[in-house]
């Protein structure tokens, strides 16, 4: 059982594991059923690192000295875990215990997330109680001696391995000096500028299908007439007399828009762009307002950004500074670099994935 006042969560969901274990293994046929629930249990690890949701309160600061005591004092104690499985829980003695200390637990919240709240603590331990009933069980089956599971293993060794490099490199690229955000912030002007804007919409449609009847509509909006009646009307004009989409474009980024639609940032407040056309129809602007982001408040959006963009060049010279020869009698015809580079994140400079010769087949 689990002691202590805050326990019922746990035991709880200990119960009902041991209640769905107890009877999937009663069910004639029911034993291959361990095989899949271990499948499952790297990907769980996986999943558990990001998505333990932050609940509860926050404890007062007698409560976390309270908290600080002896490494090797217990915090998790499973009873009856015996290399036989047996309906009865043992109430005394210390026979097929496993203790999970203070050290232990800490450790493991160390590795997993040294950032989670202590609300969470609670949360983490019904998880890895039941990791540790489950594979238990899978190891008296002797599931961790099966070719499968030491395939899982070795994968599993090499996703743990790229996760701590990252978390390295972040921590190596996160290093930014005043001096170079001040640098990028210099060099990247127009990263930081927010412009608010009125829209027109004029689809291909009908009258509007016709360039020369969509320029009226930007001349008449060039000369001050008011964009919202402008947009009822177009959208009147095709048998719609409600629904018309609204004309209020907000704050926006120059950096965030496409670049052929950059270019509505050199208009000055007050001024309408010309028509820009796309493949539904054209569009009309007019900037209501514009400003530049002061350097205090992006800083801490110029270190996210150095850092990620260190984070991306380090990955991507270690990627490709590999060259990968693929056997197409295996895998099929390579498709495109272009292709590559939008589906299989393979975008490398340089012919980074090529085919395998035949000459590489006979030696291998």
């Amino acid at each position: 059982m689990l002691h202590g006042t805050r326990s019922g969560t746990v035991l709880a969901g200990l119960n009902g594991l041991s209640r769905g274990l107890a009877a999937d293994l009663a069910v004639p046929g029911r034993s291959d059923r361990m095989s899949s629930i271990t499948r499952e249990l790297g990907v769980f690890c996986a999943c558990l690192l990001a998505a333990i949701p932050g609940q509860g309160q926050s404890r007062s600061r007698t409560a976390d000295k309270e908290r600080r005591g002896d490494p090797a004092e217990p915090v998790l104690i499973l009873h009856a875990l015996c290399p036989e499985p047996t309906t009865v829980v043992q109430t005394s003695g210390r026979s097929c215990e496993r203790v999970i200390t203070r050290a232990d637990f800490d450790n493991l919240i160390a590795a997993l997330d040294p950032n989670m709240p202590e609300s969470n603590r609670l949360i983490l331990a019904t998880e890895y109680t039941k990791l540790v009933v489950l594979s238990h069980e899978a190891e008296r089956l002797k599931l961790d001696q099966e070719p499968a599971f030491k395939r899982l293993v070795e994968f599993t060794r090499l996703q743990l391995l790229e996760r701590q490099l990252v978390r390295a490199l972040e921590a190596e690229a996160s290093s930014i000096s005043a001096a170079e955000v001040t640098q990028y912030y210099r060099e990247h002007p127009s990263s930081f500028e927010e412009g608010s804007f009125l829209r027109l919409y004029i689809p291909k449609e009908g009258k509007w299908s016709v360039p020369e009847q969509a320029q009226t509509i930007q001349q008449r909006a060039a000369a001050a007439e008011n964009f919202d009646k402008l947009q009822q009307e177009i959208w009147a004009a095709q048998g719609r007399p409600s629904g018309a989409p609204s004309t209020q474009m907000g704050t926006v980024r120059r950096s965030n828009l496409p670049e052929g639609l950059q270019k509505i940032f050199d208009l000055k407040p007050g001024e309408v762009s010309a028509l820009i056309a796309d493949t539904g129809g054209y569009y009309v602007y007019r900037m209501e307002s514009k400003k530049v982001i002061p350097q205090e408040l992006a800083t801490s959006e110029i270190r996210t950004l150095m850092g990620n963009l260190r984070l991306q060049d380090r990955v991507s010279k270690l990627r490709s500074a590999v060259m990968v020869s693929v056997n197409e009698d295996y895998f099929g015809m390579l498709p495109s670099t272009e292709e590559l580079a939008k589906h299989h994140g393979l975008e490398h400079s340089g012919s980074h994935v090529m085919p395998m010769t035949d000459q590489e087949k006979k030696q291998h």
